[in-house]
């Protein structure tokens, strides 16, 4: 269920970075320029603001990129935040069912059914432990690309106005 929903959301998410406005891209960017080189850096700035494309980013993922016009980027991040969330799930449910399979073992209940009557107390345990490790560590793998797509939308934002001309 959790995974069908994280599915849902990066259709949506990645068939909203493909709807183009229409125009142009070479046009814009001439456009763009034209208007760059007419307006202060205190009216560009005001135009592209990075406290907005870093909170964009912050409540919905690859939203600063998409606001940064690096669309290319909003893709790659929710496949990596989706990957990890879905993994991270899957580690999560290995870990459980590997829990319950060592809990059985070291109950103690003469009632109980161990299902793995060959492996021993402590590979059941290293394999629960492991399962718990790569859960935990796709948790931390979704935070770093979410923590890194909100630097990346603020960076972008800011060098937006950086002027890189001979001049």
């Amino acid at each position: 269920m959790f995974t069908q929903k994280i599915i849902v959301i990066f259709v949506l998410l990645l068939s909203v970075s493909f709807c183009g406005n229409g125009q142009d891209t070479a046009s814009s960017q001439i456009v763009e320029g034209e208007i760059q080189k007419t307006m202060s850096h205190e009216d560009l700035y005001a135009l592209h603001s990075p406290k907005k494309a870093t909170l964009l980013s912050v409540f919905l993922p690859g939203a600063g990129q998409i606001y940064n016009k690096k669309y290319w980027k909003a893709p790659i991040v929710w496949v990596g935040i989706g990957t990890a969330l879905y993994l991270s799930q899957e580690y999560r449910t290995q870990h459980q069912f590997w829990r319950d399979q060592y809990i059985r073992r070291v109950d103690n209940d003469s009632t109980t059914i161990d299902d793995y009557p060959n492996a021993s107390d402590a590979s059941l345990k290293d394999i629960k432990d492991t399962y718990r490790l790569q859960m935990e560590t796709a948790y931390i793998v979704a935070r770093v690309i979410y923590i890194l797509q909100i630097l990346d939308a603020n960076v972008d934002a800011q060098l937006m106005t950086f002027d890189v001309s001979d001049d």
